[in-house]
């Protein structure tokens, strides 16, 4: 063939590979404004009402819906200086933390710590620190209140009292025992943790003692008090005995 044939050719090829080339372009620019017309989720879980339909021009700004996920839950909560000192000496890198929901007794359900911040709030000495909680049932909803427990040592023995019979003398924390011939003594206490109604006391108190409860107002360092010895519950309440018949009288038949 002629050298004009040749070239003519040649450049008809050229052409077309940049009109395929012209067109796989367009086809990627399709297929990527194709892909901005679906979003997907990075978890999975729980999503909210549409905020917007099949149809509306959306923007950067447009929330969509919210999405929230529920295999697992988080409580966040802040704990003090002296929690997380004795949650680091205890060198459990997951102390268990145990919650309970508003319609719950007590704390049934169990998760752990799984992130606990960088730094102390430095206006209330407090650090923020998150349980984790299996939530394969579904039973929590995620933007609950709970109650919440944690174990920041290990097991031990101690004395407790019931809070209210803790008194406050400037600085100092005392309780008032009745000693021999019933006379009050002044303890100062340390306190420690609380329970319920009961308060951890270290020092002060020895197990078995009577430490006065009510009437602390009228007690008067050197007069001896007429005590009227009552158990406590779980929850520091006294335990009332039931009240005795008079002498001479028969019970009554129920």
């Amino acid at each position: 063939m002629s050298r004009q044939e040749f070239d003519q050719l040649t450049s008809g090829s050229r052409t077309a590979e940049a009109d395929i080339a012209a067109a796989e372009a367009a086809l990627r620019v399709a297929q990527l404004n194709l892909g901005y017309t679906e979003l997907r989720a990075p978890i999975a879980g729980r999503v909210s009402r549409a905020h917007v339909t099949a149809g509306n021009l959306v923007s950067a700004e447009v929330v969509l819906t919210t999405i929230a996920g529920v295999d697992k839950v988080y409580a966040y909560f802040d704990g003090s200086e002296q929690t997380y000192l004795r949650v680091r000496a205890a060198n459990d890198k997951a102390p268990k933390v145990r919650m309970g929901l508003a319609d719950e007794p007590g704390f049934p359900h169990e998760g752990r710590v799984d992130f606990v911040d960088n730094r102390l709030n430095p206006q209330t000495g407090a650090i923020r620190l998150r349980a984790s909680f299996d939530n394969a049932s579904g039973r929590f909803t995620p933007g609950l209140a709970a109650r919440l427990t944690m174990a920041t040592s290990a097991p031990y023995a101690a004395t407790l009292v019931p809070d209210r019979a803790i008194g406050t003398d400037q600085n100092k924390k005392f309780v008032y025992v009745v000693g021999a011939d019933n006379q009050p003594q002044f303890r100062e206490v340390r306190l420690g943790a609380l329970d319920g109604a009961m308060r951890v006391v270290q020092g002060g108190v020895e197990p078995g003692e009577n430490v006065i409860v009510d009437g602390l107002q009228r007690v008067i360092p050197g007069l001896p008090v007429v005590p009227t010895v009552l158990k406590v519950d779980e929850q520091g309440m006294p335990i009332v005995p039931p009240p005795q018949p008079p002498q001479g009288s028969a019970p009554a038949q129920g």
